[in-house]
């Protein structure tokens, strides 16, 4: 019986170097891929738009009743008008006149 070659054995990595691309090398289905790429970071952020009153609603909801799964958000950054921002300021500075000092 032959002994394998050194070449032989290494036919899977030999290609392989730090630089390639691994999606050429293995074949991932595409909603698998996708998400790894998100993951990873690779992807672009996903984002969707939605009326804000159907956002408070149901986050005013899930903090009320002190959903855990709204901790796991917690440090994540939000994108909102600059307008609408403006007016949470405002909003702030007139509720708690100290925590904005």
């Amino acid at each position: 019986m032959a002994k394998p070659t050194a070449d032989a054995m290494s036919f899977p990595y030999r290609s392989l170097s730090p630089e390639t691309d691994l999606s050429s090398v293995i074949k991932l289905p595409a909603r698998q891929e996708a998400e790894l790429n998100r993951v990873t970071g690779v992807a672009e952020p996903k984002s969707v738009a939605v009326p804000l009153t159907q956002f408070t609603r149901l986050l005013m909801d899930a903090a009320e009743n002190n959903r855990a799964w709204l901790n796991d958000f917690a440090d994540d950054l939000i994108r909102i008008d600059s307008d609408l921002y403006d007016v949470l300021l405002a909003y702030q500075s007139l509720r708690d006149p100290v925590s904005t000092s």
